[in-house]
């Protein structure tokens, strides 16, 4: 998996101070990137956050108010012509042809782009190769799953070769056993060398896919760093939420003495909701998820306290934005009781 840059390469996708105004309104703030060969960057943000602009900008549907930005060397803004072959795009909604067959809408692009001959069936073969497609030629693209509908239009957006692929995202509405096939073609085409931005809210496909990860918040890029480098900053907001069974004593001054135990192992935020009758813990920082779970389970069996549910807490995008963008164990603490609290029927 390619993370970084090689010492002298050029990047795929560079912006330098890249704005975007609707009237007063400040949609993309002096964004700055830097996105190489075969690295898939993951743009994070809410909704309105600014990703679709910065997408529509990059693909010279939106005139930017300032900055510039440059496409494989090429200034986007005066050889806009020439990189519009260099790259794709897959967008939120999707852009099939419904009455077209899959092999119809790849031919029709490919012709599009110039291909002729037996050089238009050699593309198709190449970007479906692999791919459940291959079986669903002659289907409608209308009668295909959202999934594979999802899977043609990356396959549409691939059929001229390019080196930079923007997908604005391409999960949304998606169940989630499509969104993992949409993973792995993503991933297949890390291996080609394609140079990917994807913008998404889901925290867990960033994590998953990225090399790097930027988060956008109100037009201004607030942080980014790869995924390892994220983590670690967030690793202090995850946790464990353990429902005790009904029969255990929700009195609080008898359970802090029980969790005693914790706070002598690990220097973490600890708190037992006795309306809930339920236990928050953070993760520790420094110690792996297996050995802090080894060490809860055991206490559990040792202090003979019986549960009903044992949920991992996840924070999510605003968690995180509170936890980059200011910072202090203070705002991490309140983002994971609000994490964890939200989590009460998660992962077991």
């Amino acid at each position: 998996m390619q993370t970084s840059a090689q010492p002298g390469a050029l990047p795929s996708l560079r912006t330098e101070n890249l704005t975007k105004m609707f009237g007063s309104r400040v949609s993309v703030d002096k964004l700055n990137l830097c996105i190489y060969p075969g690295e898939l960057y993951a743009l994070l943000g809410d909704n309105g956050a600014g990703k679709t602009t910065t997408i529509g900008m990059l693909t010279t549907l939106l005139a930017p108010t300032s900055g510039r930005f440059f496409i494989c060397g090429h200034d986007g803004i005066k050889d806009g012509r020439r990189i519009r072959g260099l790259f794709g795009v897959v967008s939120q909604d999707l852009s099939v042809y419904n009455e077209l067959t899959v092999y119809e809408n790849l031919r029709f692009l490919a012709e599009l782009y110039g291909l002729k001959g037996a050089t238009v069936d050699k593309r198709i073969e190449q970007v479906i190769a692999g791919s459940s497609l291959v079986s669903r030629l002659n289907d409608r693209a209308g009668n295909l799953s959202g999934g594979m509908q999802r899977r043609l239009s990356i396959a549409c957006a691939m059929i001229n070769e390019p080196k930079v692929l923007f997908m604005d995202e391409p999960t949304v509405g998606l169940d989630p056993a499509a969104r993992r096939e949409i993973w792995t073609s993503l991933k297949d085409l890390k291996k080609l060398g394609v140079t990917i931005l994807l913008t998404t809210h889901y925290l867990e496909e960033a994590e998953i896919l990225a090399d790097r990860i930027g988060i956008i918040r109100g037009g201004k890029l607030i942080v980014e760093g790869s995924v390892t480098e994220l983590s670690e900053r967030i690793q202090g907001m995850r946790g464990l939420s353990i429902k005790l069974k009904d029969e255990v004593s929700a009195d609080g001054a008898e359970m802090a003495l029980k969790l005693e135990k914790i706070k002598e192992r690990f220097d973490i935020l600890i708190r037992h909701d006795c309306l809930r009758n339920t236990i928050y813990l953070s993760q520790p920082e420094h110690v792996s998820v297996n050995e802090f779970l080894r060490f809860v389970f055991d206490w559990l069996e040792s202090e003979d306290i019986p549960f009903t549910k044992f949920a991992s807490g996840e924070p999510n995008l605003e968690d995180v934005f509170m936890a980059v963008s200011r910072g202090g164990p203070e705002v991490e603490n309140q983002s994971l009781e609000s994490s964890l609290e939200k989590v009460q029927g998660g992962h077991h």
